[in-house]
């Protein structure tokens, strides 16, 4: 409190200063901002002689600088010191004065003279420094800072500021040294400052010189100290940073080895792994935290993972390994017989049923799981969630009729909740598979304005979708184009047709017959407003097969030739991703999610890309 009064009294004198400002400090003022430095000399220095102060001095001693008025530099910062003999400030500036002047001998003994007088005083270390850091003379901070640790016997004293200085000298090493010296004792206090170091140091690194001299440093201390485990954890935080995940993986489990904490690094580092996409590596981690019995910390929690991260690998890469299916069903029916079906189990249920029917050919078995599922829960929404699952298999199936029947029931039953929203757009897309585009757009056009802001998104998209392609060809019926000619059938809506029927393909995971009919569009109508859609659905389906250069030049097709229309920012945001997770190139990605913040404002990806943006800048990794 009493503080609190101090700082409000402080403010309130500074206030009745400045109020009691006089007609001749205004106007010299004004000469100053004029750049009339003759004029406002002659009255900041009657100004001075009666009432020298700090705020006075600044502009006199800019003014006669401008006017190179050295003598009067010298007089005007040695009664200034005569007046004020402990701030160090004023000292500086004469030395500063002095150099201006070309007398640079008489510079550097005032430059010395202060540091050898140095007191073993924070407040006047730190004055110093930033007297010299105001006049630029960064060298000269720098040893007031390295002089005064050595006075405190604290070499951790101003790490940030000293860093700063190495940054504006380009110092790459002493920076390293500096964050380094940090941990030197193996405190995990000074961790984030180290971290926050070596990060901004590698802001603009898109060569990775500075990355490589960062991790082959690191290896060297590791090895050298090898009881400092601080240095591991650098280590590992910058394989991160880079996502360079199998290296990360040996420094978790070492520091785990050497921490006797096996679990501790490992698991966390799978989860990052598989967030980013590298789930080989993330399966490797948890198997290793599994593989050390019930006493690891996070088993259970691995146990109940690795099935999660199976199964995103398996549906995320096309085609799918059958014994890779094969194996996860035969373990998702471990885990539901040991766990049981209920509540706890859901997330594992609908997974086990999804890659029943739409990887390992067994739809009814999955339909079956799911009605007994149904059966045993009490909850309302769960029991809606089975049912559009289920829906999902008959219409995998072709049983259209039943498919739509189940969304309309949940549609109906859940009519304010985002799992009715869901609902709907299912037996929308069912729709607009089947060629009923009318229907399909009146049932999209009432999600646009749903409260799920990704359902609302999707809609729209599709609805545009419909409403550009059918006035597209409504207006080319009458005419006998080159489509006609070539495919020998009624042109009326044929490339949104085929376009649904691709995506249709895409839904059963029948992705290379998928490829094949997105073709068809574009020979279709090459130049027609569905391009950039099958154009953007192929680049997904590279991604799945692991064509990441076919999916990048296909992603930046549609950024030059489609920059306008409604899959644009989708294309930016796919390549940021593609750069990330499976190019491996930091600065690109980087470049790719600024491009949606900056040019796609209004995008739904705005939000993710400043997240994913600031993660590869290390602000969200530690």
């Amino acid at each position: 409190m009493k503080k609190i009064l101090f700082v409000l009294l402080l403010v309130l004198s500074c206030g009745a200063l400045f109020a009691q400002q006089s007609e001749e400090e205004k106007l010299a003022l004004q000469y100053y901002k004029d750049k009339e430095f003759d004029k406002a000399v002659e009255l900041f220095e009657k100004i001075q002689s009666k009432k020298p102060n700090s705020y006075v001095y600044y502009y006199y001693y800019s003014s006669l600088m401008e006017l190179q008025r050295y003598d009067d530099l010298e007089k005007l910062c040695k009664k200034q010191v005569r007046n004020f003999p402990n701030v160090q400030r004023y000292k500086v500036d004469l030395g500063y004065a002095y150099e201006r002047a070309g007398e640079n001998q008489k510079a550097e003994k005032q430059y010395q003279e202060l540091l050898r007088n140095l007191q073993a005083k924070e407040y006047s270390i730190q004055e110093l420094y930033s007297a010299f850091y105001s006049r630029l003379k960064y060298d000269y901070a720098i040893e007031s800072i390295l002089k005064g640790r050595k006075l405190l016997n604290n070499d951790k004293f101003l790490a940030k500021e000293i860093i700063s200085l190495y940054q504006h000298l380009n110092q790459t090493e002493k920076i390293i040294d500096e964050a380094l010296n940090l941990v030197k004792e193996d405190d995990e206090t000074y961790m984030d400052q180290a971290q926050t170091a070596i990060q901004n140091l590698l802001q603009d690194d898109e060569d990775q010189i500075k990355f490589n001299t960062v991790k082959t440093t690191l290896q060297k201390y590791s090895q050298k100290y090898p009881s400092n485990i601080s240095y591991l954890n650098l280590l590992l935080w910058i394989n991160q940073l880079h996502k360079d995940f199998p290296e990360a993986l040996e420094l978790a489990k070492s520091i785990d080895k050497r921490t006797k904490k096996e679990g501790l690094k490992t698991y966390p580092l799978a989860l990052v792994a598989a967030e980013n996409k590298d789930y080989e590596t993330a399966i490797e981690a948890l198997n290793y935290v599994i593989s050390k019995g019930e006493d690891a910390l996070n088993y259970v929690l691995a146990k109940m993972k690795i099935l999660d991260v199976r199964y995103q690998k398996l549906t995320s890469s096309s085609p799918v390994k059958m014994v890779d299916a094969i194996n996860l069903e035969r373990d998702f029916q471990k885990a539901l017989e040991e766990n049981g079906i209920h509540s706890g189990t859901m997330d594992w249920i609908r997974k086990y049923a999804h890659l029943l029917a739409f990887y390992v050919n067994k739809p009814q078995t999955a339909i079956d799981l799911l009605t007994h599922a149904s059966s045993n829960t009490k909850d309302n929404r769960e029991k809606n969630q089975y049912k559009i699952d289920m829906a999902d298999i008959q219409l995998y199936m072709g049983d259209i009729w039943e498919a739509s029947l189940n969304y309309s029931q949940v549609d109906k039953a859940l009519p304010n909740d985002a799992l009715g929203s869901e609902a709907k757009f299912k037996n929308a897309k069912l729709s607009f598979y089947i060629g009923e585009f009318d229907w399909a757009k009146s049932q999209l056009d009432v999600l646009a304005a749903a409260t799920t802001k990704l359902i609302s998104n999707d809609a729209i998209y599709f609805s545009l979708l419909i409403a550009d392609n059918q006035e597209e060809e409504e207006e080319e019926e009458d005419d006998e184009d080159t489509t006609q000619m070539l495919f020998g059938q009624n042109i009326q809506n044929l490339p949104l047709k085929k376009y649904a029927e691709a995506d249709f393909l895409i839904f059963q995971n029948k992705d290379d017959k998928a490829l094949e009919v997105l073709d068809t569009v574009i020979a279709m109508a090459p130049f027609g407003t569905l391009v950039d859609d099958a154009l953007y659905q192929k680049a997904l389906i590279y991604i799945k097969q692991k064509n990441y250069l076919g999916a990048e030049t296909l992603l930046k097709k549609i950024e030059e030739n489609h920059g306008t229309e409604l899959l644009a920012d989708d294309a930016v945001y796919q390549l940021a991703e593609l750069y990330e997770y499976y190019l491996k190139d930091i600065s690109k990605a980087m470049e790719y999610y600024q491009k949606i913040i900056r040019d796609f404002s209004s995008s739904l990806y705005v939000v993710e890309a400043r997240k994913h943006y600031r993660a590869l800048r290390g602000d969200n990794i530690h």
